[in-house]
């Protein structure tokens, strides 16, 4: 017993030896960053609202405000990468919780709001803030024709 104990402490010290020392001030930036304004169309079973949410980068994380119909919300948490997005956020109603899927700059997914559940689509709102990370191209250019950026 003592030879196998000997044996797995072995491998696992080699394991941490060799294996590549991660820190977080060394971890890859983000592929997207949701800071922005965006269209928001939320249904149900019962109902269709149209509103906005705008995230800002704030310390600690992202936040922000969501407003779609009756409802009014303070974002509280934001993951995202370059395929989805969660959106955390406190309404009248409880913890309202927005799954979404990232296709470009449009997102579709499902909310849930206590026992309320149902459908969600966004839109990022051109002109919102990209930080630096590559959004993904659409093969246009984002200058206007003739601009001071293009030769003459």
């Amino acid at each position: 017993m003592r030879a196998v104990v000997a044996v797995l402490l072995a491998g696992a010290a080699a394991a941490c030896a060799s294996a590549p020392h991660s820190d977080s001030s060394s971890a890859p930036a983000p592929d997207f960053d949701p800071s922005g304004r965006y269209a928001v169309t939320m249904s149900s079973a019962t109902m269709v609202s149209e509103g906005g949410m705008e995230i800002s980068l704030l310390r600690g994380g992202h936040g922000g405000t969501l407003a779609v119909g009756g409802t009014r919300a303070i974002i509280v948490a934001v993951e995202a990468d370059a395929d989805q997005m969660t959106v955390e956020a406190v309404a009248e109603g409880g913890r309202l919780i927005l799954r979404l899927a990232r296709d470009g700059e449009t997102f579709s997914g499902n909310w849930v709001l206590g026992s309320q559940r149902g459908t969600v689509a966004a839109r990022r709102l051109p002109g919102s803030p990209n930080r630096g990370y590559p959004s993904p191209s659409t093969g246009r250019s984002s200058r206007p024709p003739h601009s001071a950026h293009e030769p003459s």
